[in-house]
């Protein structure tokens, strides 16, 4: 304030000493009115330096509090978010899964039926074949024409009858007929041949069987037998046939995946590997706890 004061005097001093002593005095009391309202202007203003001080702190404490809460805000609906995707992912790989095992569920029936189709195509094919062998070979099997009778012989007959027709009529020693035997017994007659190795007999009572007991109890047996016939004749298509009458009869049948397994092994024997091969891996798919299977696998390898 004492600068401010010689400042405001300094003009009078380089103008020299004109003003009276009231004019001084009246001087000094306005240049302390003056400082007096200085002073009150710096309060004032300290005081409202003060004040925007603590709103700025207020409004850094708002500012503070407002980014937490949309902060905490924004994380809360992030993760609700992610839980719906989540969830919607769990979905889609549900849904993926499932599509996945439908096709391959729906893979392993088209192979099956493939296999199935292609089987019996072979099998169609070997019956083919026989009956076009069986047509080959009917012509030359008939009988020959017999020659006329001659004269000697019409004359034997003719004397031959007069005498007979003289003899009295003998009566013929009639045979007690036998009863026919039921389904158990026929089925054992026909298993009995072949333990005993009759293959013969064992055929001839084995397709009687089948013949008169098309539904029997012992049908799928009575087509493995003769199947095992036919594969020890080494009449291998009509053992391929015989076989897969059984594997085709309805329901489970302890004796399928040995007849699958000699199935393929005839089929082998015919040089048909591919066959063989198919005829493996179906019966590995259809039974894998058999121990046909593990024989399969061996086969394969």
């Amino acid at each position: 304030m004492n600068r401010f004061f010689l400042l405001f005097l300094l003009p009078f001093i380089l103008f020299g000493c004109i003003a009276s002593q009231d004019e001084i005095q009246t001087l000094k009391i306005k240049v302390i009115n003056l400082e007096t309202t200085l002073n009150k202007q710096s309060q004032k203003s300290e005081e409202l330096e003060k004040k925007l001080d603590e709103l700025n702190k207020k409004i850094i404490s708002l500012e503070n509090k407002l980014s937490k809460d949309l902060m905490v805000e924004m994380k809360t609906q992030v993760l609700s978010e992610l839980d719906e995707i989540k969830k919607e992912q769990a979905q889609l790989s549900s849904q993926i899964e499932e599509i996945k095992f439908s096709q391959e569920e729906s893979e392993k029936n088209f192979k099956t039926q493939l296999e199935n189709l292609a089987t019996q195509t072979q099998a169609l094919e070997l019956k083919i074949k026989e009956l076009e062998k069986k047509l080959e070979v009917a012509p030359k099997e008939l009988p020959k024409e017999t020659p006329p009778p001659s004269n000697a012989t019409l004359i034997y007959t003719e004397n031959a009858t007069k005498t007979s027709a003289i003899k009295p009529e003998e009566k013929r020693e009639e045979k007690p007929e036998e009863k026919p035997l039921n389904e158990a017994q026929l089925y054992e007659k026909a298993y009995s041949y072949y333990q005993k190795g009759d293959l013969k007999n064992a055929k001839k009572f084995f397709e009687e069987y089948i013949k008169n007991f098309p539904k029997g109890k012992w049908i799928g047996q009575a087509y493995f037998w003769i199947g095992e016939i036919y594969f020890k004749e080494k009449n291998y298509e009509e053992a391929i046939l015989n076989y897969q009458k059984l594997i085709e009869l309805p329901g489970l049948h302890p004796l399928k995946p040995s007849a699958m397994l000699k199935q393929a092994q005839a089929f082998k024997a015919l040089g048909d590997i591919e066959a063989y091969k198919i005829l493996l891996k179906k019966l590995i798919n259809q039974y894998p706890q058999s121990k046909e299977a593990e024989v399969a696998k061996k086969l394969l390898k």
